[in-house]
């Protein structure tokens, strides 16, 4: 396949001429680095056209996208959650994200974000504003101001489990259905926003669980 051919199948362009992160390096763009993504997505944060680059993004076939570097304003860990939200059924609306994300709504999104609640959560409080909208059109949206838009439930106070715990005692219906759609466990980390070991901990704690019962059932 020639060059020519895969340019004419990708949807147009034009619109990168005026990205923000016009001029940064390549290598910088495309780094698989946590610290260097999270410094190119606060480039995106004051992108003019960084809903286009997201939704651009989106209409590829596959997941090569998915595999390095920032797009959209998103992380590469983000991207991977976005795929498994996909899944399930779950796609943002792209401009009620960019609206939740700009500076007229910060006033009543930080607080939000401030009290650690979920993206389902805070779907609620958003809707006590007349505005109706999906919890992952909010996960969407508090990634783009630079917030974290876990899904693991928040500690109560006084509860002092671990992230393992948490996971293992909160996530299993989900990691189960998504584990049944084919997703592996890095994408399952990456969509719960734990660390792998956090996940790996978690079902190993399940597996033993099962093993006990059905000792016990025997």
């Amino acid at each position: 396949m020639t060059t020519t051919t895969r340019l004419a199948t990708k949807p147009a362009s034009g619109w990168r001429t005026s990205a923000a992160c016009q001029g940064v390096d390549l290598e910088t763009l495309f780094s698989d680095k946590p610290g260097t993504q999270d410094r190119v997505a606060s480039i995106c944060r004051g992108c003019p056209v960084r809903l286009t680059c997201l939704d651009d993004a989106l209409r590829y076939e596959g997941d090569s996208y998915m595999r390095w570097g920032v797009v959209g304003g998103l992380t590469t860990i983000q991207r991977r959650a976005l795929r498994c939200e996909a899944l399930l059924g779950n796609r943002p609306n792209l401009a009620q994200a960019r609206q939740l994300a700009s500076p007229v709504w910060a006033s009543r999104m930080m607080p939000l974000r401030q009290r650690g609640l979920s993206p389902q959560e805070m779907a609620v409080e958003v809707r006590k504003h007349d505005v109706i909208v999906s919890a992952v059109t909010v996960r969407l949206a508090v990634w783009w101001a630079g917030g974290k838009g876990g899904i693991v439930p928040r500690r109560q106070p006084g509860d002092s489990r671990h992230t393992w715990e948490l996971v293992r005692d909160e996530c299993r219906d989900i990691v189960l259905r998504l584990r049944g759609l084919g997703v592996g466990n890095r994408d399952l980390a990456a969509y719960l926003l734990v660390s792998e070991d956090a996940l790996g901990r978690a079902v190993t704690a399940w597996r033993k669980a099962e093993g006990v019962q059905e000792v016990a059932a025997a």
